[in-house]
């Protein structure tokens, strides 16, 4: 069993959380992620009918996206506090939503910073419908975000205490639930350097360059429900059909016979 690294208690790590993403960085990192996350779920191979958004920051991720009919935040009261964001209130392992319901599942940054990631991994495989997306939004272990990262581990800054998952665990554990992963895309190619403003502001680099400081993966479940074809039913149906008065008509028709033909002795 994985040993997961604890993390610091919701009142220290929110507040550092919100800190970091309202800064500099953060606002350049999130306002990059959202046109790929967007993308990533107008995809036409999924249905448009229900969109479950997780995210250790939902006010700080909005999902600017008309083409659902319903759309649900999902948050813990331990977490977020009183945010005003949330639709419902629960726990990211035990999640209140009905099996296959949902048709696109949103993690946003949500895996880095959870007691037991691969859990809650398991309980969204368990809510998304087949042929159903999840979309994960992370921070890329193999970047220079990333090296930034463990340099804030060492100051024991409540932040980078995260789980650093890189993207080929979370290719693993996706293809053990059933996902196949379709699509990897990175954002923030720059120093994480605030001063001077260029790191900022220059202009970004392909989407499709692996080193970006945060990525957007997305997986599509192709499990199919467990739920037998009606010919099948009729099949076994037809089979199975009356066992014991068949074994019944056996005796039966063998005490007749031996009736009309009796041993001899």
């Amino acid at each position: 069993m994985a040993h997961w690294r604890t993390q610091h208690s919701p009142d220290v790590l929110l507040p550092a959380l919100r800190q970091w993403f309202q800064g500099p960085i953060g606002r350049t990192v999130l306002a990059e992620e959202r046109p790929l996350i967007t993308e990533a779920i107008s995809d036409a191979s999924t249905a448009k009918y229900n969109l479950l958004n997780l995210s250790v920051i939902p006010e700080r991720c909005p999902i600017a996206s008309n083409v659902f009919q319903r759309q649900f935040c999902l948050g813990g009261m331990q977490h977020y506090g009183l945010s005003q964001v949330l639709d419902v209130v629960c726990d990211f392992e035990h999640l209140p939503v009905a099996n296959e319901s949902q048709d696109i599942v949103v993690l946003h940054h949500l895996l880095e910073f959870v007691d037991n990631p691969h859990k809650v991994l398991r309980e969204v495989e368990r809510v998304i419908v087949p042929h159903g997306k999840v979309v994960i939004c992370g921070i890329n272990p193999h970047s220079l975000l990333g090296l930034r990262g463990l340099l804030g581990r060492l100051r024991r800054s409540p932040m980078w205490q995260n789980h650093r998952l890189p993207i080929h665990r979370l290719q693993d554990w996706l293809s053990l639930l059933g996902f196949d992963v379709s699509d990897v895309e990175y954002g923030f190619h720059r120093l994480p350097l605030s001063n001077p403003n260029y790191f900022m502001s220059h202009k970004p680099v392909s989407k499709n360059v692996p080193m970006g400081g945060v990525f957007i993966l997305s997986a599509t479940k192709y499990r199919a429900p467990l739920t037998p074809s009606a010919h099948q039913v009729a099949r076994r149906a037809k089979i199975l059909r009356h066992p014991a008065m068949a074994g019944a008509t056996r005796t039966i028709k063998s005490r007749a016979d031996n009736e009309q033909h009796p041993r001899k002795s």
